[in-house]
């Protein structure tokens, strides 16, 4: 899951509050399992703090409460987040792209169609030269892409 979804709800968005909420709670209900990392963590500092120091501390604490598998990064995903970056010219969204892939995550979850679309749009050549699986991405107001 990317981090805009937990920021939406955070910041109540007018826009994405209300679809990103039933994402989290279907993932409460045991509907689906989640990957993420602590690299949300500290995005979610960065977008965030400039709020409220006590919202983002306490976002990121219920972020860490919730039935998410956290990946560590590894060699092999550092390198697959390279070539990704290299491939779809897309920076932090590469390396979540990376961890979720090598930790068997084959869906992303995220509001961040623009750049969640250059990434899929590069994927066959990335996945081709990888072995990878098919990565699908969903939005929860616009639905897979």
């Amino acid at each position: 899951m990317d981090t805009n979804i937990f920021i939406y709800v955070a910041t109540r968005h007018p826009d994405y509050y209300a679809k990103c909420r039933d994402v989290l709670e279907a993932l409460v209900s045991g509907d689906f399992e989640a990957y993420g990392s602590k690299l949300v963590l500290f995005e979610l500092f960065g977008a965030l703090s400039k709020y409220s120091v006590d919202a983002t501390n306490e976002t990121s604490l219920a972020y860490l409460s919730l039935p998410i598998k956290l990946i560590e990064p590894s060699l092999e995903a550092l390198e697959l987040a390279r070539e990704i970056a290299r491939t779809a010219r897309v920076t932090y969204d590469s390396l979540h792209a990376a961890l979720a892939i090598s930790s068997g995550a084959d869906t992303i979850i995220t509001e961040d169609l623009k750049d969640w679309k250059k990434i899929k749009n590069k994927w066959r050549q990335i996945s081709a030269r990888y072995s990878l699986k098919e990565l699908h991405v969903y939005s929860p107001t616009h639905g897979y892409l």
